[in-house]
């Protein structure tokens, strides 16, 4: 996911105060495990173009259903999707993405809040909630100081640096990475998409989806 240069220094404080409040064990991997919509168990009733998703995914979906308005998101937390970037390449998109730092800022995943909303611009204006993204910091140790803290330089952390965070995982998906940030100032994290809003021929859980356009 992406956000501005600014908005994260503005963020970066509070990230690194708050994951240094969390003592958790160590882990790490960059296996990612994409399913297919047809294979996450029992499917609720589905509206024309969207996923058939299983009992946990369609709870994000009745989670996050208020989040269509783009007001009540903005209210929760969640940066306004207006005037940011909407991601897409060859392979597909993800949209635009509107993260809320409060939520980043901390090790806990709760698949009822998910750290960014997915959208797309639609043609007569306004935005489609299109899916969610989880996303988690990595955090190390400096075995010299004894010091935790996020990673924040685009080159990896020296190598008897030790990561103290496991591996994430949701709806058992491990989560893609650790990457470094997409942005100076965004630390190493990993993340997972989930397409609730959109269908995703390649995979309810994959990066990029093609069967979306920003135009």
């Amino acid at each position: 996911m992406k956000v501005t240069q600014t908005q994260f220094l503005r963020s970066r404080s509070s990230i690194v105060v708050a994951v240094l409040a969390v003592g958790v064990l160590a882990g790490c991997s960059t296996t990612a495990n994409p399913t297919a919509p047809a294979s996450i168990g029992a499917g609720t009733t589905a509206v024309k173009g969207e996923p058939t998703l299983g009992p946990d995914l369609a709870a994000v979906r009745a989670a996050t259903a208020k989040f269509h308005d783009v007001d009540v998101a903005i209210a929760a937390g969640y940066l306004n999707p207006a005037g940011r970037t909407c991601d897409q390449i060859a392979i597909g998109t993800m949209g635009i993405h509107s993260p809320n730092f409060a939520l980043q800022g901390t090790q806990t995943l709760d698949p009822l809040q998910p750290e960014v909303l997915l959208y797309l611009p639609k043609p007569e204006g306004g935005f489609k909630l299109t899916g969610v993204e989880y996303i988690q910091f990595v955090l190390l140790r400096n075995p010299d100081t004894g010091v935790v803290a996020p990673w924040f330089a685009q080159t990896p952390w020296p190598a008897n640096y030790q990561v103290v965070t496991p591996t994430p995982s949701l709806f058992g998906q491990t989560f893609q990475g650790p990457m470094p940030g997409h942005v100076p100032g965004m630390p190493w994290h990993w993340d997972l998409h989930a397409w609730i809003w959109a269908n995703n021929p390649n995979g309810v859980f994959e990066q990029w989806n093609p069967a979306i356009s920003c135009q």
